[in-house]
């Protein structure tokens, strides 16, 4: 199959131009709608650990994440292109870059990472961008929304947090030293439901197709 065009990875990146020569062969892993992934686009974000993997993670299972990744965050971008996708400061794109870029054992081996993927580093820069575009949109339309109250901060400490605490053999400190942290990872235990419940939407209004991941 020849294409003049390639997506950039992630699904959301708008595709970049190829040689005029250049002749593609790929496999479609996924249709949303008209919007077609690629097995190599899965194979690139792999190359570049651009989404963390669990611990001791098969390969394979691996892969089919990144898709399912890649389609979430596709979805998501159309919402966020809908409303208008804030400009993303460069320290917040660099300092992603190097979060991502730390997964790899040096800096020698990151850019190597991008060489396999066929990639440049500003083509990475722009997946981050986009990624960031994709969570200040989140943070600007969810997380206000979100509300601990001081009853459930305190029955979360009573409950699962002490409990949690005792089964690994660790202190417990005094509620008023850790009120804070409680509520932080209560918002943002939150804030993955209010995702997760969109992205559910999202996907529920489209018509998702997936045939391959590897």
């Amino acid at each position: 199959m020849q294409k003049s065009l390639r997506f950039l990875t992630f699904s959301l990146v708008a595709a970049l131009s190829l040689p005029a020569n250049a002749a593609v062969v790929d496999r479609v892993a996924a249709v949303l709608d008209r919007q077609v992934l690629t097995v190599s686009e899965i194979s690139q974000m792999v190359e570049l650990r651009f989404f963390p993997r669990e611990p001791k993670q098969a390969q394979d299972e691996y892969r089919r994440a990144v898709l399912e990744a890649l389609i979430a965050q596709a979805l998501r971008f159309r919402d966020v292109e809908r409303f208008g996708a804030q400009d993303i400061p460069k320290d917040s794109i660099e300092a992603r870059l190097r979060e991502i870029a730390g997964r790899f054992a040096s800096p020698a081996e990151f850019d190597a990472a991008v060489a396999r993927a066929e990639l440049t580093q500003d083509e990475v820069r722009a997946l981050v961008k986009r990624q960031l575009q994709v969570e200040a949109y989140i943070q600007e339309r969810f997380a206000p929304m979100i509300f601990v109250s001081t009853e459930e901060i305190e029955t979360y400490y009573n409950g699962p947090w002490t409990a949690q605490r005792r089964a690994r053999g660790l202190a417990v400190p005094p509620l008023s030293e850790v009120r804070e942290e409680i509520r932080a990872a209560l918002k943002s235990s939150r804030l993955q439901e209010e995702i997760e419940r969109w992205t559910s939407q999202l996907r529920a209004r489209a018509n998702v197709d997936i045939y391959a991941w590897r």
